[in-house]
């Protein structure tokens, strides 16, 4: 257990005791230390971050499918899989505890002991080291909720991973989760021409009304919120839209330019289950003593080529190493290099995006511009799998990624689309989350 900052900091730990504790030689396993840097003051914020660089891949689902997104129902068995690998050389007692939040993701005023059933924060004490992999890791796995903590009352929740206590110093990692409760019926259209025409064939128009029980028909312009997410981004989701006509149990949403989103395009990719071949749009990989480096291909802007059906993830990840061996323990991590060939672009930065980041625009994932080639570069540490990304640019001062600038903006593109419906209770003052909608595109195209 770590008892001070520095020893957090630091996490170094005797390798012969490890190998002595579980009783094989030490010169079966190896390990790297990566020296963890907690973001100094950092306020640990509402959203899909990690705070601790010693931290990699945490993969937050539907127990049984990575590619789920992380909702349970309220009152039901549903569970969610939190898991995530630990480059230390030293096993800790992770704990976890959940914080309830309004529509905009901001922690509400409810105390803990109003939303959840049983104890206040859970331990994540299921882990294993790594085996034949350089470098080395500890992977943690947790099931949630269970019979030591559980929810009482729908909305959006951060799951809140931690050592010692959850303050702002211990944190870790935070995750988004959604608890429904499903009392409200969603339909959905994307038309081929949107109510600006300049959108044709480029822009996806979400055309959208809600069949609401009668509960809800009590001040639905105050008490009614809606927010849609595209695939998985936050940066270029809508928040808190308003109903605008109102009949009895119908709610319409018809804004007088449409609820639009970017078609943008699908999006690019790599496998990455193997080190043994080069597949397709990986260049080359080095193995190296300390690990393996793998180069993608040097690509280009597609935002002037015509549409392509290509089969994608629309931007999420599959962690999968090959056949022969245990994903979770025996998956290797690697440098990966992303080449992007464009001129320099002013006032403006480039940026890789999807689930591989967790869909952050941040530090990490920014590409910088090497001028002897004239081409973008960044690099990512990643596990073994199969991966989807995007370029976006990031005008200065804006907070919006563009993906339409390299990728393209296509109608045809086909997306994922997740409404999510809530209604304000007055007491206690929380935002129920009575409608959760996952859709594609394609299927709701007219």
């Amino acid at each position: 257990m770590v008892n001070t900052d520095y020893e957090k900091k630091c996490r170094i730990f005797s390798l012969h005791s490890i190998c002595s504790f579980i009783s094989i030689p030490a010169f079966t396993i190896s390990f790297i230390f990566i020296l963890s840097l907690p973001l100094p003051g950092a306020e640990v914020q509402n959203e899909d971050l990690i705070y601790d660089e010693n931290i990699q891949t945490v993969l937050f689902h539907r127990r049984g499918d990575q590619l789920t997104r992380p909702f349970i129902r309220l009152g039901s068995t549903d569970q969610l899989k939190l898991s995530f690998d630990d480059m230390s050389n030293e096993t800790y007692l992770f704990k976890f505890t959940i914080i309830h939040c309004d529509y905009e993701w901001n922690a509400t005023d409810l105390e803990q002991f109003e939303y959840i059933d049983g104890f206040l924060e859970d331990e994540i004490e299921n882990f294993e080291f790594s085996f034949n992999a350089i470098p080395g890791y500890i992977h943690y796995e947790a099931f949630f909720p269970n019979h030591d903590i559980n929810i009482k009352i729908s909305g959006n929740y951060i799951l809140k991973v931690y050592l010692n206590e959850p303050t702002d110093e211990n944190v870790i990692f935070t995750r988004r989760f959604f608890v429904i409760e499903p009392l409200t019926n969603i339909n959905v259209s994307i038309p081929f021409y949107p109510r600006v025409l300049e959108y044709t064939r480029h822009k996806q128009q979400i055309d959208l009304f809600i069949k609401t029980p009668d509960i809800f028909n009590a001040e639905p312009m105050q008490r009614i919120n809606v927010n849609i997410q595209q695939n998985g981004r936050w940066d270029n989701a809508k928040f808190g839209l308003k109903p605008t006509g109102i009949s009895t149990n119908m709610l319409d949403f018809n804004y007088q330019n449409g609820i639009v989103f970017d078609g943008g395009n699908e999006y690019r990719n790599f496998n990455m289950e193997s080190y043994w071949y080069l597949s397709m749009y990986i260049r080359e990989i080095i193995n190296e003593a300390d690990g393996y480096s793998v180069i993608l291909h040097t690509t280009g802007s597609r935002a002037t080529k015509p549409y392509e059906t290509i089969a994608d993830l629309n931007g999420w990840r599959v962690i999968k190493a090959r056949r022969d061996q245990n994903t979770s323990i025996e998956g290797e991590y690697a440098w990966v290099h992303f080449w992007l060939k464009s001129p320099r672009i002013d006032d403006a930065e480039v940026y890789i995006l999807g689930q591989l980041n967790d869909w952050q625009i941040n530090e990490k994932s920014l590409m910088r511009y090497d001028s002897r080639s004239r081409q973008y570069h960044g690099r990512l540490y990643l596990k073994q799998g199969f991966y989807d990304y995007a370029y976006v640019l990031l005008p200065k001062g804006k907070t919006k990624g563009d993906i339409t600038f390299f990728e393209g903006d296509h109608w045809e593109t086909r997306n994922d689309y997740t409404v999510f419906v809530y209604y304000r209770e007055r007491v206690p003052e929380y935002d129920r989350l009575v409608g959760y909608s996952n859709f594609k595109s394609r299927d709701v195209a007219r």
